[in-house]
This record gives structure tokens, C-alpha cells and sequence, in this order.
């Protein structure tokens, strides 16, 4: 047996570097499985902070456009007021007309 530690080395060795080659190949497996999910992790969080930014921007166009909106009825409610007090004096002054036109016929 000692006449052959030089060859029992080396099948020893070879199987220990086959094993520790297997390790280092499943662990480089993972870490390139970690830096995918990482990678797609910071995409993913690139996407959620730009949809963000737009999410807010879209809210605060939409509180404009509502406070525009109840400022435009306001205003179109005192519109139709006054529309509505000049149709009645203008009826008023209609039948006065008329009255005026009889009488001076």
C-alpha cells in the first residue's frame, strides 16, 4: 500500500476536487439566482417609484380639476340667477309695453 500513496493521493484528491467543485458550482448557481431576484428587485422598485410619482401627479390634477370644476358651478350658478332676474324683468317690462301701447292707441 505504501507502494501506491502516490496514485491513492491522487484518486483522493481527484474525488475531493470533484466534490468541492460540485459545492462551488451549486454556489455559483445561487449567487447568480441572487443577483437576478436582486436585479429584478431594484427594477421592480425603479417601476413602483415611477408609478408613484404618477399616481401622485394624476391625484393632484384631479384635485384641480375639481376645485376648477366647483369654482366653473359657482359661477354658473350665479350666471343662471342673474339670467333668470333679467328674463323676469324683461317680461315685466314686456307687459308694461303693452299696457303703455293700449293705453295710447
Amino acid at each position: 500500500m505504501i507502494e501506491y500513496w502516490r496514485e491513492i493521493v491522487l484518486v483522493i484528491g481527484g474525488c475531493v476536487t470533484f466534490i468541492v467543485g460540485r459545492k462551488s458550482t451549486k454556489l455559483s448557481e445561487k449567487i447568480q439566482e441572487v443577483s437576478a431576484v436582486d436585479a429584478m428587485q431594484k427594477t421592480y422598485d425603479v417601476f413602483l417609484k415611477h408609478y408613484k410619482d404618477q399616481y401622485d401627479q394624476l391625484l393632484s390634477r384631479l384635485d384641480n380639476l375639481e376645485l376648477r370644476n366647483s369654482v366653473l358651478a359657482e359661477a354658473s350658478e350665479s350666471w343662471e340667477k342673474k339670467f333668470n332676474e333679467l328674463t323676469k324683468h324683461h317680461e315685466k317690462l314686456k307687459r308694461e309695453f303693452e299696457i303703455y301701447k293700449k293705453s295710447n292707441k
